[in-house]
Protein backbone atom coordinates (compact mmCIF):
# COMPACT_ATOMS: atom_id res chain seq x y z
CA UNK A 1 0.00 0.00 0.00
CA UNK A 2 2.95 2.57 1.02
CA UNK A 3 4.39 1.78 -2.34
CA UNK A 4 1.20 1.97 -4.16
CA UNK A 5 0.56 5.62 -2.61
CA UNK A 6 4.32 6.42 -3.42
CA UNK A 7 3.66 5.74 -6.99
CA UNK A 8 0.25 7.61 -6.88
CA UNK A 9 1.90 10.74 -5.54
CA UNK A 10 4.47 10.71 -8.18
CA UNK A 11 2.03 10.59 -10.90
CA UNK A 12 0.81 13.78 -9.67
CA UNK A 13 3.93 15.86 -8.74
CA UNK A 14 5.61 14.72 -12.34
CA UNK A 15 3.10 16.88 -14.71
CA UNK A 16 3.81 19.54 -12.03
CA UNK A 17 7.70 19.13 -12.20
CA UNK A 18 7.53 19.50 -15.98
CA UNK A 19 5.53 22.66 -15.85
CA UNK A 20 8.18 24.51 -14.04
CA UNK A 21 11.07 22.95 -15.80
CA UNK A 22 9.22 24.14 -19.40
CA UNK A 23 8.27 27.23 -18.07
CA UNK A 24 11.92 28.38 -16.12
CA UNK A 25 15.45 29.67 -17.88
CA UNK A 26 16.90 26.39 -17.02
CA UNK A 27 18.54 25.08 -20.80
CA UNK A 28 19.24 21.82 -22.19
CA UNK A 29 22.47 20.28 -20.43
CA UNK A 30 25.05 20.36 -23.76
CA UNK A 31 25.80 24.34 -23.90
CA UNK A 32 26.09 25.94 -27.20
CA UNK A 33 28.96 24.98 -29.31
CA UNK A 34 30.90 27.82 -31.20
CA UNK A 35 30.28 27.71 -34.63
CA UNK A 36 31.05 30.80 -36.87
CA UNK A 37 31.68 34.55 -37.42
CA UNK A 38 29.76 35.99 -40.51
CA UNK A 39 31.60 38.91 -42.05
CA UNK A 40 29.73 41.07 -44.38
CA UNK A 41 32.49 41.68 -47.66
CA UNK A 42 32.58 43.41 -51.12
CA UNK A 43 34.85 41.13 -52.61
CA UNK A 44 34.94 37.40 -51.14
CA UNK A 45 38.16 36.68 -53.50
CA UNK A 46 39.70 39.31 -51.05
CA UNK A 47 38.98 38.16 -48.07
CA UNK A 48 39.63 34.32 -48.77
CA UNK A 49 43.24 35.92 -50.14
CA UNK A 50 43.87 37.97 -46.42
CA UNK A 51 42.89 35.48 -44.30
CA UNK A 52 44.63 32.71 -45.65
CA UNK A 53 47.52 34.62 -46.04
CA UNK A 54 47.50 36.66 -42.91
CA UNK A 55 45.73 34.07 -40.53
CA UNK A 56 46.57 30.56 -42.18
CA UNK A 57 42.63 30.17 -42.66
CA UNK A 58 41.70 27.73 -45.07
CA UNK A 59 39.14 28.69 -48.08
CA UNK A 60 36.81 26.12 -48.22
CA UNK A 61 33.12 25.86 -49.97
CA UNK A 62 30.92 25.56 -46.95
CA UNK A 63 28.90 22.75 -47.02
CA UNK A 64 29.22 22.84 -51.19
CA UNK A 65 27.47 26.17 -51.49
CA UNK A 66 29.57 29.42 -50.38
CA UNK A 67 32.95 30.66 -49.99
CA UNK A 68 34.08 30.38 -46.59
CA UNK A 69 36.85 30.08 -44.27
CA UNK A 70 37.62 27.36 -42.16
CA UNK A 71 39.41 28.55 -38.78
CA UNK A 72 40.34 25.08 -36.57
CA UNK A 73 37.34 24.51 -35.00
CA UNK A 74 34.83 26.96 -36.69
CA UNK A 75 33.86 28.97 -39.57
CA UNK A 76 34.18 32.65 -41.23
CA UNK A 77 31.47 32.55 -43.19
CA UNK A 78 31.28 35.84 -46.00
CA UNK A 79 28.18 37.08 -46.93
CA UNK A 80 28.18 39.52 -50.00
CA UNK A 81 27.23 42.71 -49.82
CA UNK A 82 27.37 45.74 -52.76
CA UNK A 83 28.39 48.78 -50.68
CA UNK A 84 31.19 48.72 -48.09
CA UNK A 85 29.64 48.38 -44.65
CA UNK A 86 29.57 51.24 -42.02
CA UNK A 87 33.10 50.18 -40.17
CA UNK A 88 32.55 52.50 -37.26
CA UNK A 89 34.05 51.04 -34.18
CA UNK A 90 30.31 51.30 -32.74
CA UNK A 91 28.53 47.96 -31.90
CA UNK A 92 28.97 45.45 -29.62
CA UNK A 93 31.59 43.91 -31.39
CA UNK A 94 34.63 45.66 -30.79
CA UNK A 95 36.95 42.98 -32.60
CA UNK A 96 38.07 39.26 -33.50
CA UNK A 97 41.31 38.04 -32.31
CA UNK A 98 44.28 35.59 -33.28
CA UNK A 99 47.06 34.17 -31.70
CA UNK A 100 50.84 35.50 -32.02
CA UNK A 101 54.23 33.89 -30.92
CA UNK A 102 56.74 36.26 -31.81
CA UNK A 103 54.51 39.18 -32.35
CA UNK A 104 57.51 42.30 -31.88
CA UNK A 105 58.50 40.28 -35.48
CA UNK A 106 55.60 39.55 -36.52
CA UNK A 107 54.79 43.30 -36.82
CA UNK A 108 57.51 44.50 -39.08
CA UNK A 109 56.60 41.20 -41.11
CA UNK A 110 53.66 42.31 -42.09
CA UNK A 111 54.12 46.42 -42.61
CA UNK A 112 56.62 45.31 -44.76
CA UNK A 113 54.13 42.74 -46.70
CA UNK A 114 50.96 45.81 -47.44
CA UNK A 115 48.91 44.46 -44.34
CA UNK A 116 46.83 47.60 -43.48
CA UNK A 117 47.35 48.45 -39.83
CA UNK A 118 45.14 50.22 -37.48
CA UNK A 119 46.91 50.31 -33.72
CA UNK A 120 50.66 50.14 -34.24
CA UNK A 121 52.47 47.68 -31.96
CA UNK A 122 51.78 47.97 -28.23
CA UNK A 123 53.27 46.60 -25.26
CA UNK A 124 50.73 44.50 -22.98
CA UNK A 125 52.26 43.80 -20.03
CA UNK A 126 55.07 41.54 -18.99
CA UNK A 127 58.08 40.70 -21.42
CA UNK A 128 57.83 39.83 -24.97
CA UNK A 129 54.45 41.04 -24.68
CA UNK A 130 52.19 42.74 -27.23
CA UNK A 131 49.38 42.92 -29.17
CA UNK A 132 48.40 45.41 -32.31
CA UNK A 133 45.46 45.85 -34.75
CA UNK A 134 45.00 45.33 -38.54
CA UNK A 135 42.44 46.07 -40.48
CA UNK A 136 40.76 43.56 -43.07
CA UNK A 137 39.34 43.96 -46.60
CA UNK A 138 36.33 45.63 -45.45
CA UNK A 139 37.66 47.68 -42.38
CA UNK A 140 36.81 44.54 -39.66
CA UNK A 141 39.25 45.46 -36.86
CA UNK A 142 41.56 42.04 -36.52
CA UNK A 143 43.63 41.89 -33.32
CA UNK A 144 47.03 39.74 -32.90
CA UNK A 145 48.01 39.24 -29.18
CA UNK A 146 51.06 37.40 -27.94
CA UNK A 147 49.28 33.46 -27.12
CA UNK A 148 52.14 31.23 -28.07
CA UNK A 149 49.99 29.82 -31.06
CA UNK A 150 48.71 31.54 -34.24
CA UNK A 151 45.18 30.59 -34.29
CA UNK A 152 42.02 31.92 -34.30
CA UNK A 153 41.48 32.64 -30.17
CA UNK A 154 38.90 35.54 -29.34
CA UNK A 155 35.69 38.27 -30.10
CA UNK A 156 35.98 40.95 -28.17
CA UNK A 157 32.33 42.42 -26.93
CA UNK A 158 31.57 45.98 -25.32
CA UNK A 159 28.85 46.11 -23.34
CA UNK A 160 26.38 48.69 -21.27
CA UNK A 161 26.81 46.17 -18.41
CA UNK A 162 29.30 43.59 -18.34
CA UNK A 163 27.32 41.23 -16.10
CA UNK A 164 23.88 41.45 -17.60
CA UNK A 165 25.70 40.63 -21.20
CA UNK A 166 27.34 37.56 -19.49
CA UNK A 167 24.35 36.43 -17.90
CA UNK A 168 22.56 36.40 -21.15
CA UNK A 169 25.20 34.08 -22.77
CA UNK A 170 24.95 31.78 -19.44
CA UNK A 171 21.20 31.28 -19.18
CA UNK A 172 20.44 30.86 -22.90
CA UNK A 173 23.50 29.28 -24.84
CA UNK A 174 24.71 27.69 -21.21
CA UNK A 175 28.01 29.16 -21.81
CA UNK A 176 29.12 29.93 -18.06
CA UNK A 177 31.37 33.30 -16.99
CA UNK A 178 34.82 33.02 -15.52
CA UNK A 179 32.95 35.06 -12.67
CA UNK A 180 29.34 34.80 -11.99
CA UNK A 181 29.01 38.39 -11.82
CA UNK A 182 32.00 40.80 -11.17
CA UNK A 183 31.66 44.49 -9.95
CA UNK A 184 32.34 46.91 -11.66
CA UNK A 185 35.72 48.36 -10.95
CA UNK A 186 36.01 52.08 -9.17
CA UNK A 187 39.10 52.77 -10.63
CA UNK A 188 39.97 54.43 -13.85
CA UNK A 189 39.85 52.50 -16.73
CA UNK A 190 43.60 53.95 -18.59
CA UNK A 191 44.50 50.47 -16.91
CA UNK A 192 43.35 46.63 -17.30
CA UNK A 193 42.56 47.17 -13.33
CA UNK A 194 40.10 49.50 -13.75
CA UNK A 195 38.31 48.04 -17.00
CA UNK A 196 34.91 46.22 -16.06
CA UNK A 197 35.79 42.87 -17.65
CA UNK A 198 34.72 39.36 -17.62
CA UNK A 199 35.10 35.91 -19.81
CA UNK A 200 33.58 32.94 -21.66
CA UNK A 201 35.62 30.33 -22.78
CA UNK A 202 33.33 28.47 -25.80
CA UNK A 203 35.02 25.93 -27.06
CA UNK A 204 38.36 27.21 -28.20
CA UNK A 205 37.16 30.67 -28.55
CA UNK A 206 37.77 33.46 -25.94
CA UNK A 207 34.79 35.36 -25.52
CA UNK A 208 35.86 38.53 -23.96
CA UNK A 209 33.68 41.26 -22.19
CA UNK A 210 34.61 45.07 -21.40
CA UNK A 211 32.29 47.93 -20.30
CA UNK A 212 32.31 50.45 -22.92
CA UNK A 213 34.70 53.40 -22.88
CA UNK A 214 32.16 55.80 -22.15
CA UNK A 215 34.37 58.35 -20.26
CA UNK A 216 35.79 61.58 -21.25
CA UNK A 217 38.88 61.83 -21.95
CA UNK A 218 39.03 58.20 -23.55
CA UNK A 219 41.22 56.22 -21.97
CA UNK A 220 45.11 55.16 -23.62
CA UNK A 221 43.37 51.83 -25.52
CA UNK A 222 40.58 53.56 -27.03
CA UNK A 223 41.78 56.39 -29.46
CA UNK A 224 38.09 57.38 -30.40
CA UNK A 225 35.52 59.61 -28.68
CA UNK A 226 33.66 57.83 -25.22
CA UNK A 227 31.44 55.47 -26.80
CA UNK A 228 28.43 56.53 -25.14
CA UNK A 229 25.75 54.57 -27.36
CA UNK A 230 26.12 50.92 -28.98
CA UNK A 231 24.69 50.14 -32.12
CA UNK A 232 23.57 46.73 -33.91
CA UNK A 233 26.18 44.99 -35.27
CA UNK A 234 23.38 43.91 -38.28
CA UNK A 235 25.05 44.89 -41.77
CA UNK A 236 28.43 46.14 -40.17
CA UNK A 237 32.02 43.90 -41.12
CA UNK A 238 31.30 41.90 -38.36
CA UNK A 239 27.71 41.18 -38.79
CA UNK A 240 27.44 38.39 -36.19
CA UNK A 241 28.19 35.33 -34.33
CA UNK A 242 26.88 31.46 -34.77
CA UNK A 243 26.32 28.90 -32.08
CA UNK A 244 25.02 25.62 -32.59
CA UNK A 245 23.21 22.66 -31.51
CA UNK A 246 22.27 18.99 -32.90
CA UNK A 247 18.29 20.62 -32.72
CA UNK A 248 17.38 24.01 -32.38
CA UNK A 249 13.31 23.50 -32.22
CA UNK A 250 13.94 23.46 -28.39
CA UNK A 251 16.16 26.51 -28.07
CA UNK A 252 14.11 28.66 -30.70
CA UNK A 253 10.96 27.62 -28.19
CA UNK A 254 12.51 28.42 -25.27
CA UNK A 255 13.95 31.72 -25.84
CA UNK A 256 10.98 33.07 -27.68
CA UNK A 257 9.28 31.71 -24.58
CA UNK A 258 12.03 33.55 -22.80
CA UNK A 259 10.97 36.65 -24.48
CA UNK A 260 14.27 36.98 -26.82
CA UNK A 261 14.16 39.11 -29.63
CA UNK A 262 14.20 37.06 -32.56
CA UNK A 263 15.24 38.76 -35.51
CA UNK A 264 14.52 35.77 -37.97
CA UNK A 265 12.82 32.70 -37.35
CA UNK A 266 13.96 29.28 -38.48
CA UNK A 267 14.55 29.21 -41.92
CA UNK A 268 16.91 27.02 -44.07
CA UNK A 269 19.20 29.70 -45.43
CA UNK A 270 19.97 28.75 -49.09
CA UNK A 271 23.32 30.46 -49.40
CA UNK A 272 25.07 28.58 -46.66
CA UNK A 273 22.73 25.42 -46.71
CA UNK A 274 22.05 25.81 -43.40
CA UNK A 275 18.62 25.51 -40.89
CA UNK A 276 19.33 28.56 -38.36
CA UNK A 277 17.13 31.62 -37.18
CA UNK A 278 18.83 34.23 -35.68
CA UNK A 279 18.39 36.57 -31.94
CA UNK A 280 19.32 39.69 -30.47
CA UNK A 281 21.86 39.35 -27.64
CA UNK A 282 23.22 41.40 -25.21
CA UNK A 283 24.15 45.15 -26.82
CA UNK A 284 22.35 44.07 -30.21
CA UNK A 285 24.61 41.78 -31.18
CA UNK A 286 23.13 39.66 -33.80
CA UNK A 287 23.55 36.18 -32.75
CA UNK A 288 22.74 32.96 -34.79
CA UNK A 289 21.79 29.39 -33.67
CA UNK A 290 22.79 26.89 -36.35
CA UNK A 291 21.50 23.18 -36.27
CA UNK A 292 25.00 21.30 -36.79
CA UNK A 293 26.83 18.73 -35.24
CA UNK A 294 29.95 19.94 -32.99
CA UNK A 295 33.32 20.54 -34.86
CA UNK A 296 34.78 18.17 -36.12
CA UNK A 297 32.01 15.95 -36.56
CA UNK A 298 30.10 18.24 -37.81
CA UNK A 299 32.37 19.69 -40.62
CA UNK A 300 30.97 16.50 -42.94
CA UNK A 301 27.67 17.66 -43.08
Amino acid sequence: MIRLASLRATAILLPALFTVLASSNVIADEPARFHHVVLNVTNPKDSLKFYSRVFGAVPIKFRGASDALFTERSFLLLNKVDEPPDSRLNTGIWHIGWGGVDVKNEYEWWKRHGVTIHTPLTPLGGPDNYYMYLSGPDKELIEINTMGHHRFAHVHFFCDDVNAATNWYATHLGLKPRIPNRPRPKGSMDTLAGIWMNFIQADNVLMIFFGKPDVSPSPPWWPDEPLKEIQPTRGRPIDRLGFSYREIQPVYDRMQAAGVKILEPISQKPGFKMKSFIVEGPNQVAIEVVEAKPIPEGIWD
